[in-house]
């Protein structure tokens, strides 16, 4: 097998172990590229070429419905898919990705007759099939139907844009960090930066010295809107890898906990290059001694995460939806546990990586109905610090599907706070 051949069969076994076993692309690429001896060049295009694959999933699909009547097999339809990203998407010339495809079906039991047909047939009807557009009902039932149950939300704009390529976003410990930084960006904040680069995040500007994290606008937005969280007792049930934990480190007693021993690990070298030092645990949150009382208990809790399907564009491609009942029992759970270690006039700041109403607003409604002693402490806007007066609701939530910020791409996010009123 040639080395072009290699890196488009490694790709197809990638693919398919996601959709089939349903896991996360990040640890399945891992394991695939350590099997084999890939360069950089190799490496970095089975990243590319698997991501948006996964990106353009529902736009590979639709493309297929035009050529093929049949229900396609998952082997076809994923070996198919990967080609018509490489040929429609990122513009690889279609001899070679046909040839290596129909070289692929041969390993993998696929008819490469088959294969090489429909593949020559997309080639021949390119410009028609570059101007496929998707809507709604193209998409995944169980998306369809969730997103259908979110109020507040313009379905053609998250269409239009849930597909692209993420923005990289830092922010910094200090306003002054941001200032000596030399990387070319845009401020979205006193203290963070959209940054455009093709470096790796360890080469970037300053990484070393542990001046800045990546984080997501959105998931930064809802602490830095109060940047006057300063000398309080604080607990982050979830906390790795910890974004939200670093923005308020600085000022503030914080002790972080997290489930999850590989993410605690990942923290404590967060931890390490940033040079925070906090109180770590690794319990079960719900299992946390409620006789420690916090002033703010930050809840980002564990969700379908939809909100970074750029970043994570194998939740609409895997075969399986998200376990929505587990997850919503989760927020529910964590919620409640939260309200039993914060202080009269204390806060939650209940956060998830998703804009989807089952996971947001109804979860906050269905904990005000069984805690009467809590309400709604509306988000005020600071047109300063963060114009984004668009993202919060007349509820007061911090809301907002994948869309852009100052031409960035941000992810989909949802965050409220709840005071404590007895």
């Amino acid at each position: 097998m040639n080395r072009s051949t290699k890196t488009r069969y490694v790709i197809f076994q990638i693919l398919v172990e996601i959709f089939k076993k349903n896991r996360n692309f990040e640890r399945v690429f891992g394991e695939k590229i350590a099997e084999d001896n890939f360069n950089q060049d190799e490496i970095s295009f089975i990243n590319n070429v698997c991501l948006n694959t996964m990106r353009r999933n529902v736009h590979c699909k639709k493309i297929l419905n035009k050529f093929i009547k049949k229900k396609l097999k998952t082997n076809e339809l994923i070996l198919l898919s990967s080609a018509i990203t490489q040929i429609v998407y990122l513009n690889i010339k279609p001899y070679a990705v046909v040839n290596e495809t129909v070289n692929v079906s041969k390993k993998i039991n696929v008819f490469p007759g088959f294969i090489n047909a429909i593949l020559k047939n997309i080639v021949k009807n390119i410009n028609d099939v570059k101007k496929t557009k998707i809507n709604l009902k193209d998409f995944p039932n169980w998306f369809i139907d969730e997103i259908k149950k979110t109020k507040n939300i313009d379905h053609s704009l998250f269409i239009e844009t849930f597909y692209k390529q993420p923005s990289l976003h830092l922010v910094f410990k200090s306003e002054k960090n941001l200032n000596d930084f030399k990387e070319i960006n845009i401020k979205s904040s006193s203290k963070s930066a959209f940054v455009e680069t093709q470096k790796k995040i360890i080469d970037v500007d300053n990484f070393n010295k542990g001046e800045w994290w990546v984080q997501d606008f959105s998931s930064m937005a809802p602490l830095a809107i109060n940047n006057k969280i300063k000398n309080y007792k604080i607990l982050d049930m979830c906390a790795a890898p910890g974004g939200k934990a670093f923005q308020v480190l600085t000022d503030n007693d914080v002790t972080l906990n997290d489930i999850n021993k590989k993410k605690i690990s990942q923290l404590k070298e967060n931890l390490s290059r940033l040079g925070f030092n906090p109180k770590i645990k690794n319990l079960n949150a719900l299992d946390i001694d409620e006789k420690n009382i916090y002033d703010i208990v930050l809840v980002d809790s564990p969700c379908s995460s939809i909100g970074t399907i750029r970043k994570h564009p194998e939740i609409l491609f895997r075969s399986k939806k998200p376990n929505f009942k587990n997850l919503n029992s989760i927020q529910r759970n964590l919620l409640q546990k939260s309200s039993k270690m914060v202080k009269n006039k204390g806060k939650i700041i209940y956060m998830v990586c998703s804009f989807f109403h089952s996971e947001s607003v109804k979860i906050v409604e269905n904990f005000l109905e069984k805690n009467r002693n809590f309400s709604i402490k509306k988000y005020s806007i600071d047109k300063n610090l963060l114009n984004i007066s668009n993202l919060i609701s007349k509820e007061g939530y911090f809301l907002t599907i994948p869309t852009k910020y100052k031409d960035n791409y941000i992810d989909g996010f949802f965050s409220v706070e709840l005071i404590r009123n007895d």
